[in-house]
């Protein structure tokens, strides 16, 4: 049945109510609004990484640091006059070089292929490890030991090379750890794949090891008169690693993203996950840490402002927070 309700007052009666529907929407509190959940901005999805096909040769480069620095491409020109320790004649880029081809000649007899690469690392460098040789230097020669950083943020695989290279290095060659790992190790440019061509791929499992101090009597008496027992700690490390990966396992390879977090309350920043380790520093809930690994119920991190301090803190005692993520500030180079 038609309707019996004039043209005009349906007109009016349509636009009241869109008056009435507009005036109540815009009544809203504002609170009410702004409580209304905003999407985040999608994580980026990274594919995890096809395993090798069965039989495939491990591949392994060995960085020598500070070889052929000069000849460093543009975007790393500021690294062309780092040469590195220097000590009575000797320099560090010609000890690293001694060992790493030491290295390489065992790795090879046991059947893994082998780079040596020199301060320049070819742009997305993929293989199944990668380790960078270095000697320490200090202004006397007290300082003493090696030491062994992953990058910034460390994937499984990166943990497990470190840890199986620090176990055999000390074993082989009896020298002390030296536990101050540094910002430039951990922001070493050749793990800096965000940031530079000329450094290895995301996916490569990354090391860098300061085997001793050069400036050290007797660190350099290891290097130098027992270079091949510093050879066979390195290379024991690498074939520990590689024996007891999961080739099958890609998504090891992946380095962790997690998110900035801050205290809850007053919290300590310790030297390694554990209760008795030693304080770096006290911390409260307007500090926030970048965080770059979990074990044990710890993450650690570096506090943010205060780069040089980097440890480990209950997770317990932190929350996330949607900050957005820096990367490590340009000065932490190698």
């Amino acid at each position: 049945m038609p309707s019996l309700i004039p043209p005009i007052v349906r007109i009016a009666a349509i636009t009241l109510a869109v008056v009435l529907v507009t005036s109540a929407q815009l009544a809203a509190p504002a609170a009410a609004r702004q409580e209304r959940p905003t999407a985040s901005p999608a994580p980026t999805a990274f594919p995890t990484p096809t395993p090798r096909p069965a039989g495939t040769v491990p591949r392994v480069g060995i960085q020598v640091g500070h070889w052929k620095s000069n000849e460093l491409p543009e975007e790393l020109a500021r690294l062309r006059g780092s040469t590195g320790a220097f000590v009575r004649g000797m320099s560090e880029a010609e000890v690293n070089l001694d060992i790493a081809k030491r290295v390489e000649a065992l790795l090879v007899a046991r059947g893994v292929a082998v780079d040596l690469i020199p301060a320049t690392v070819p742009p997305g460098y993929d293989a199944d490890a990668f380790v960078a040789l270095h000697a320490d230097g200090a202004t006397g020669p007290g300082a003493r030991g090696f030491k062994i950083a992953a990058p910034w943020r460390t994937s499984r695989a990166s943990q497990q090379l470190k840890d199986a290279l620090d176990a055999e290095y000390a074993a082989a060659t009896g020298l002390p750890r030296d536990g101050s790992i540094t910002v430039n190790m951990r922001g070493y440019y050749a793990f800096s794949y965000r940031r530079h061509t000329h450094a290895i791929a995301r996916t490569t499992p990354a090391v860098i090891l300061e085997m001793g101090f050069l400036t050290s009597p007797a660190d350099r008496a290891v290097m130098t008169g027992r270079a091949d027992a510093v050879a066979r700690g390195v290379v024991n490390g690498i074939m520990r690693y590689l024996a007891a990966r999961d080739p099958l396992d890609g998504a090891a390879l992946l380095p962790p993203d997690f998110a900035i977090h801050r205290p809850i309350g007053t919290t300590t920043v310790r030297a390694a996950p554990r209760d008795n380790a030693r304080a770096l520093a006290q911390i409260g809930p307007d500090a926030r840490i970048v965080i770059f690994s979990e074990r044990d119920g710890w993450l650690e991190g570096v506090v943010r402002g205060e780069w040089r301090v980097i440890g480990w803190v209950k997770k317990a005692e932190l929350v996330a927070t949607d900050d957005l993520l820096p990367s490590p500030p340009p000065a932490t180079d190698s």
